[in-house]
């Protein structure tokens, strides 16, 4: 987003002149001038005598059944009937409701439903109730859902809690319920039963509590709030009765990180001073959100010691960050603790003693230090425990799920010291017992491994995070020990399992494309980890015959993104007839890259009978997200809401669509934001909240106002918006707690505004006080990437000040570090120097481990001004790491191991050209991988270690594929020579070093050169063009005319996301396009949006030629790279009032300047939309780089890419 503050302080300071934007009154639907409402569809007409049938059931008079039939879905449905319909017969009163059978009932309109007498309505039966809510598709209606809700008996409701609560928890009340409905269901079926039971005592209410204890999702802040506001405040029973069930059967990770806080303030709450006890802390469970640092620091050895004895831990899904070495300190100073060959005989072979200690086992390991006196059953124990102690499991997000911590890995070290003193003597059986840990070997053990036991245990290293280059060593092993002497079969990929994202690309063309389709639930279950080629080569290999025919049938789908546009273009007839009945269930469940959505789509829409419904936009799966702001003027008014829903549940859609979306939601839908109600505003998509407009938010009721700044600040959108948006949302929510010029922000006020503080003015800054400066510190982690200017830098200090009381930097505690997190370089250097290492130590992963390096890389390559500077941080890291007060972490010498490197994370790219250098050459040989997957090193540190590579490991000329496939991002210091001597004949090899950025165009073409060799471009494949990534950019013109057209087509989608090609090379490679697809009046708007940044090739007369369906396709990371004079002459301005927010923030301010006044307006109205325009701050002439610091972060994740 542009920072309003940073162009401030330019233009005050005379650096640039400021260019006032000419400022015009834009109107809205209805008002004068503005464009007309267009007819909205309306419902389909049903016959006369049907209406008179079935009038009896919504009352007396036929134009009852008039004024039901009159909404588009339930017309709809009542056609779609056939005649003997039980359905249909029952709204004749043929045959009762209960008898409609479940399968049938479920999928009755909810309007239906709502508008039956009351007579009719009462016939319902409770299973039939079930089943209509656990169709998914009418949890997207919620004024529907409300009103059912008024009409069911508190009897009938309970009734029905009783039958899901019975399905969902057929396992028994400690296996993981399934309740079958969605997330937004349950809230609001749990909202109800507390609202339902608002007068209960606190025992009775504790009681309840039983019967909504399968829908932990509906366990909201809001919800819990309103159980803490019931008769009795903050009620003890009531707290401990949510702990108790949300703490069995995996409840607890389904719940979201802030309602997981909400429980433990409730739990604090209700306990008083009772929350420090034994007792009391015993009932927290897996709620270790509730369990601090600072509850530790408080707690007594004597209270640790009995917590364990209570086996409390055994039931902790993981400490606080610093908890460990707090609670090792701790027992260190207790009598009661046993010490030295005591701790150890205590815990030898007693593994039940050992499994109770949970991740406190981290901490036992550390006080023990040389676990080999541990005998090794015990030690085994160790590791599982410290594994299982996570008691959440993949996929359940909800959840905090860290990684291995640095205690785990290094006891993984410990056992692989133990067991594997002689790597070639290591049977099946020891590696099998040594799961979780395996992936912690060096690549000399694995490389030593015999290749039977690989073959014995390979099921078990197929589940370990090994990188490239060691998963490559251990294929390899397995292809030795099962003698695989060609192709892979269909049952040897099976086993590798997650290892099937490493295997080579020559590997997968050896394959018979039969065992390629046989195995591609194992390739799909690794596809993320893939490289884009291998994706491809699977792709291709999976394709069989007719690709309508393999659609959906299992054997592509996972792949079809890889598919390149033309194989759809190629059956494009079948497609218009396979789709003409209206049936898209074949393509419900595909993964659609954009192109491949945009032409499905444009096919799909052609077969609408000029309306839009929520069940057809199920049906079109992820192709909805091919469809243009046009398709909303194809939903009627009556469902607009839920199928909005629908649309946003299946597909992420830019600027344009959900500003079209919420402008007809104020214009059209919600006739009184001032009368909006709760049901209402569950019923707006959570995507769509941040472009409701402010003014229309700021009527809503006091009563709602907070909830709608929750929901704006918690909308994954928020940050997509322009910052003078997100500044007036903030100030919405100022405005909503009275505050919005004056007043101190407390707690409350910033749980309220939570990432609304991200876009609010830097003034706000200044009233937030202590209570609520923690809050505020943790809200300000959650913002993107962004360039800081000096002063909000200082208030970010005076924020921490305020929380630690401007405490000394030697008294600062870990929960405070903690709450600035990575924001901690804005401290000053002096302050970070001074905090204890233990400290430091204690959260090096919320200051370092979770930031995105290569984001701010990239910001800090366009502006060197930008104000992220994590040097003094990551060297404090480093230092903490190497002399924090656990034995096990001191330190003598400053020759690093591998080993050391790894544990320090991000922060390894602090340590100097001398430590580097001072590696020995085993440790640099193994930790080479490990040091060139990091991000931000200085071209100093990057040379040291290539200059490393080359003598620890070999010479450019000598080093093997394997060796290439471990460099990473220390290839970008190699020299034209080095890059020329390379051996670039594995393409996986090449891809892990060209993906990354940094090349100069003299190294692109060395090393381009070398991998061509003697060999004809036109030879090229599509798979290598796509490995070649980065390493295009070598290519002359007159090569890239040489590339194969069909090849070309194949890699269009992955050549069009290059970034740093020359204007003449992107001419060059736009001219292939046009001789491999058509001239470019001929390209649809999916072949402009699968080619993206090539379309940054097109000539000044093309540009004007594009229609308007083909401009919105131009990729937003096109833009910058026209000449500014191709740009101006070539949009016009009604072209460019057609540009989406996406494009018109990456127009630089060189194009902005040299258009004409019109056109900078067309620009200005497409980032801001019609009722920010006016507000936006004005551009400054003689910046030279994109000025949207949206676009540097998209830069960033642009490489990513690559």
């Amino acid at each position: 987003m542009r920072s309003a503050v940073l162009f401030g302080l330019i233009i005050a300071t005379g650096l640039v002149a400021a260019v006032p934007r000419v400022k015009r009154q834009l109107g809205v639907p209805g008002a004068p001038g503005a464009p007309a409402v267009p007819a909205r569809p309306t419902a389909p007409p049903v016959d006369d005598d049907l209406k008179a049938g079935i009038a009896a059931a919504f009352g007396a008079a036929a134009d009852a059944a008039d004024a039901i039939l009159a909404n588009s879905a339930a017309a709809r449905f009542i056609n779609t009937l056939p005649a003997n319909s039980v359905i249909l017969r029952a709204l004749k009163g043929e045959a009762d409701i209960n008898n409609i059978p479940e399968e049938q009932f479920k999928n009755i309109p909810g309007i239906v439903l709502t508008q039956l007498v009351d007579a009719e309505f009462e016939k319902i039966e409770t299973a039939q109730i079930v089943a209509w809510l656990k169709n998914a598709k009418n949890g997207f209606n919620f004024e529907q859902l409300e009103l059912l809700s008024t009409r069911v008996s508190t009897d009938t409701f309970e009734q029905v809690m009783g039958l899901m609560k019975d399905a969902a928890e057929s396992g028994g009340p400690d296996a993981r319920p399934n309740p079958g409905i969605s997330a937004d269901v349950q809230d609001f079926l749990v909202r109800k039963f507390v609202e339902a039971n608002v007068n209960d005592t606190c025992a009775e209410m504790a009681q309840k509590l039983q019967a909504i204890s399968f829908m932990p999702q509906g366990m909201t802040p809001e919800n819990l709030d309103r159980l803490r506001e019931n008769s009795d405040q903050n009620c003890p029973g009531v707290a401990e009765a949510i702990l108790e069930i949300n703490g069995r059967g995996g409840r607890y990770c389904r719940m979201s990180a802030e309602a997981r806080e909400e429980v433990c303030d409730f739990a604090r709450s209700a306990a008083g001073d009772q929350k420090d006890t034994v007792d009391n802390l015993a009932k927290l469970g897996p709620f270790t959100d509730c369990l601090t640092s600072q509850d530790l620091e408080r707690a007594s050895a004597d209270t640790l010691i009995d917590l364990y004895e209570a086996g409390f831990f055994l039931n902790v899904d993981e400490l606080p960050e610093g908890g460990s070495d707090i609670i090792r300190r701790k027992l260190d100073a207790s009598y009661r603790m046993p010490k030295g060959q005591d701790l150890i005989d205590f815990f030898n072979g007693n593994l039940t003693l050992v499994a109770m200690l949970g991740p406190v086992a981290e901490t036992i390991g550390d006080m023990i230090g040389d676990l080999s006196q541990l005998d090794l059953p015990t030690m085994r124990r160790m590791k599982q425990t410290i594994s299982s102690s996570r008691v959440c499991q993949d996929g359940e997000t909800q959840a905090s799920m860290r990684g291995p911590s640095k205690e785990e890995r290094e006891l993984d070290r410990q056992l692989l010291a133990l067991e594997m003193a002689d790597p070639s003597s290591v049977t099946a059986a020891t590696l099998n017992s040594l799961v979780g840990s395996l992936a912690e070997m060096q690549p000399s053990e694995i490389e030593n491994l015999n290749a039977d036991a690989v073959v014995g245990a390979i099921e078990t290293l197929a589940d370990e995070d090994f990188s490239w280059a060691e998963a490559r060593t251990v294929i390899d092993k397995f292809k030795s020990g099962s003698s695989v002497s060609g192709a892979f079969s269909a049952a040897q990929v099976t086993s590798l399992g997650k290892l099937v994202a490493k295997l080579p690309l020559d590997e997968l063309d050896q394959m018979d494309d039969a065992d390629v389709r046989s195995a591609i639930s194992t390739f799909a279950s690794a596809k993320s980890d893939m490289s884009p080629a291998q994706a491809k080569k699977i792709a291709k290999k999976a394709r069989n015959g007719n690709l309508l025919d393999q659609l959906g049938n299992g054997e592509i789908d996972a792949f079809v993104d890889a598919l390149p546009l033309k194989e759809f273009k190629d059956i494009e007839t079948e497609i218009a007839a396979d789709i003409a009945n209206g049936d898209y269930s074949k393509y419900s469940s595909l993964q659609l890259s954009g192109a491949q959505a945009t032409y499905l789509y444009e096919k799909m829409a052609s077969t609408l009978s000029g309306e839009l419904d929520r069940d057809t936009v199920i049906s079109m799966g992820n192709a909805i997200a091919g469809a243009g702001e046009d398709v909303l003027d194809l939903i009627p008014n009556d469902n607009f809401a839920e199928v909005i829903g629908a649309m946003s549940d299946q597909a992420d859609f830019g600027a344009a669509m959900n500003r079209k979306m919420a402008k007809r939601l104020e214009t059209e839908i919600i006739s009184a934001f001032d009368q909006m109600s709760q049901t209402d505003l569950d019923t707006i998509p959570a995507d769509v909240m941040p472009d409701v407009s402010t003014e229309s938010l700021d009527a809503v009721p006091a009563g709602l106002c907070g909830a709608v700044a929750q929901k704006v600040a918690g909308s994954d959108r928020l940050f997509n918006t322009q910052g003078i948006r997100q500044q007036k949302h903030a100030r919405n929510a100022l405005r909503c707690l009275g505050k919005e010029t004056s007043g101190d922000l407390g707690e409350a006020d910033m749980a309220t505004l939570g990432n609304l503080i991200c876009g609010a003015e830097d003034a706000v800054l200044d009233r937030v006080d202590a209570s609520g400066a923690k809050t505020a510190l943790e809200n300000l982690q959650n913002c993107p990437p962004k360039c800081l200017t000096e002063d909000k830098k200082t208030k970010i200090q005076e924020l921490f000040g305020k929380m630690t009381a401007n405490a000394q930097a030697s008294q600062i505690d870990t929960d405070s570090l903690a709450a600035i997190g990575k924001n901690a370089f804005c401290l000053p250097d002096a302050t970070l120097s001074g905090i204890p290492n233990d400290v430091v130590s204690n959260v090096r992963t919320s200051l370092v481990d979770g930031v995105d390096m290569a984001e701010e890389e990239a910001l800090t390559e366009q502006d060197s001004s930008c104000g992220i500077d994590r040097a003094a941080l990551l060297a404090k890291v480093k230092e903490a790491e190497a002399g924090s007060a656990s034995s096990r972490r001191k330190r003598q010498t400053t020759v690093y191991t591998c080993a050391d490197v790894q544990d320090l994370g991000n922060a390894a790219v602090s340590l100097t050209e001398a430590e580097l250098g001072a590696m020995t050459a085993a440790e640099f040989a193994n930790c080479v991988e490990t040091l060139g997957g990091l991000t931000g090193w200085s071209a100093g540190q990057l040379e040291v270690m290539r200059d490393k590579v080359f003598s620890d490991v070999a010479a450019a000329g000598s080093l093997t594929t394997d060796q290439i496939l471990t460099l990473g991002k220390i290839a970008t210091a190699f020299t034209t020579s080095h890059l020329s001597a390379l051996d670039l004949s594995d393409i996986d090899a090449v891809y892990s070093i060209a993906q990354h950025s940094g090349y100069s165009a003299a190294q692109t073409e060395a090393a381009f050169t070398k991998y061509l060799g003697s060999g004809a471009v036109s030879a090229i494949t599509s798979e290598h063009l796509v490995g070649l990534s980065n390493f295009l950019g070598g290519m002359t013109t007159a090569q890239i005319g040489q590339i194969d057209n069909a090849a070309f087509q194949d890699a269009a989608a992955n050549i069009g996301t290059l970034a740093g090609l020359s204007s003449d090379q992107l001419t060059a490679l736009k001219n292939k396009a046009v001789s491999a697809s058509g001239a470019v009046s001929s390209w649809s708007a999916a072949d402009l949006a699968e080619f993206g940044t090539v379309a940054a090739g097109l000539e000044t007369a093309e540009l004007s030629a594009l229609t308007n369906a083909q401009v919105p396709e131009v990729s937003p990371a096109a833009i910058p790279l026209y000449p500014t004079s191709t740009f101006c002459s070539g949009f016009s301005v009604d072209q460019l009032n057609l540009f989406t927010m996406e494009q018109a923030q990456a127009v630089t301010n060189e194009q902005y300047f040299a258009c004409s006044a019109a056109q900078q307006g067309a620009i200005d109205l497409a980032q801001y939309g019609a009722d920010d325009v006016n507000d936006a701050p004005n551009r400054s002439s003689g910046v030279g780089a994109v000025h949207a610091c949206v676009m540097l972060v998209f830069s960033a994740v642009l490489v990513r890419l690559l």
